[in-house]
């Protein structure tokens, strides 16, 4: 309800509610439901820090090879390709 009512109130932005949610749901963790204990935290952060660093390790390595492909025009050249062939099909009927 805070999400999605902060949102639709135009009170934050999606990303603003990401935080949020994150915010509630580890202080309902740590204080409502006593899950998380102090002494966990750091095994916490790093988790979360090894699994970010995933995430940006492969946008970071998609975002290179768009790069690549689009200076070495492959979407055309494949573009060029299927539309070859739907036309040479189309000719044989």
């Amino acid at each position: 309800m805070i999400v999605i009512g902060g949102i639709l109130g135009g009170i934050f932005t999606t990303t603003e509610a990401a935080a949020i949610a994150v915010v509630y749901s580890f202080l309902l963790s740590a204080v409502a439901c006593r899950q998380i204990k102090l002494a966990d935290l750091p095994r916490i952060l790093l988790d979360i820090g090894i699994a970010t660093a995933v995430v940006m390790l492969l946008i970071g390595a998609s975002s290179g090879m768009s790069w690549i492909m689009t200076m070495a025009k492959i979407p055309q050249t494949v573009s060029a390709a299927l539309l070859g062939l739907s036309v040479l099909h189309g000719s044989a009927n």
